[in-house]
């Protein structure tokens, strides 16, 4: 655990995304929950050492299953944006298949521990920005595409450090869970031209950075863009995608995951901007009709 500014930790050595927290008068903010239930529930008993107080909200900075799956071990009501919390709502009983079967894929041995457990929903939700003021400290919430259309960022605005969750990630390749790479190239831009100095932008996954450099994730998306363009521009099929995976691929680290994994998530990736262009292009024709 590293405290970057006063009462205001992060951890970024466990497997999968990096989780915050933050020590108010009247509880702890959690921010994003580990990945594995082991790791949850380390971080819930190390939670209790920094106050007596409760847990007061978990903040989701998406609906990743990397994020939700072990949301319930810190025990508290969770705050994320409304396209989380519909997420959420929409399962019912369980957790689907596919969500627990990516996750054992990832890691074949974490998948031997139960990560099928109560899906939680969201307490609270908003669309486009939500302010929390609890024990003296004032966090700002705020709307931001990035893999997902229900991205947020958390933002301390007396510390001037933002949680930018998976919009920005340093060594790992960023991956769409939707097609909204525009909308992700806006957020980037967004924070290139925040208002004033940012003292610490944590990073959903990956080492924080002494700059927040956004050039290798806008440059990634951007020749995504490029090379899927011109796919659907000579009229080549979405399944024909694949070939391009070795060229992104090669622009960031494996870190360690499966490759056949992240090579399907950079298909998946692929085939979101595919659909975004297509869907693009009929809108046009529809407006010119």
């Amino acid at each position: 655990m590293e405290q970057i500014a006063d009462n205001i930790y992060i951890e970024t050595a466990y497997e999968g995304v990096n989780v915050g927290a933050v020590v108010t008068g009247q509880g702890i903010i959690a921010i994003d929950a580990p990945t594995y239930p082991r790791q949850a529930r380390d971080w819930a008993i190390r939670l209790q050492t920094l106050s007596p107080r409760p847990v007061l909200f978990t903040i989701l900075t998406d609906y990743h299953g990397d994020r939700i799956l072990n949301a319930r071990w810190l025990n508290a009501p969770i705050i994320a944006h409304q396209v989380t919390a519909e997420k959420l709502d929409h399962y019912i009983k369980r957790y689907p298949a596919n969500l627990l079967e990516n996750m054992a894929a990832r890691n074949p041995y974490r998948s031997r521990e139960s990560i099928s457990g109560a899906i939680e929903k969201a307490a609270i939700n908003f669309t486009d920005s939500f302010h929390l003021h609890k024990g003296g400290v004032h966090f700002q919430l705020l709307k931001a595409p990035g893999p997902t259309s229900g991205n947020l960022w958390v933002y301390l605005p007396a510390k001037g450090i933002l949680f930018a969750g998976d919009t920005v990630t340093t060594g790992h390749h960023p991956l769409l869970l939707e097609p909204v790479s525009d909308q992700w190239l806006q957020t980037l831009q967004r924070l290139e031209r925040w208002p004033g100095a940012l003292h610490t932008v944590v990073p959903g996954r990956g080492a924080i950075p002494v700059e927040t450099d956004t050039v290798p994730i806008r440059a990634y998306l951007q020749q995504m863009q490029e090379r899927v363009r011109s796919h659907v521009a000579a009229g080549k099929a979405r399944e024909e995608t694949a070939v391009y995976i070795p060229e992104f691929l090669a622009m960031f680290p494996i870190n360690e995951l499966p490759l056949d994994w992240l090579r399907q998530q950079i298909k998946c990736s692929l085939d979101h901007i595919y659909d975004e262009i297509q869907l693009g292009q009929s809108n046009r024709e529809s407006i010119v009709m």
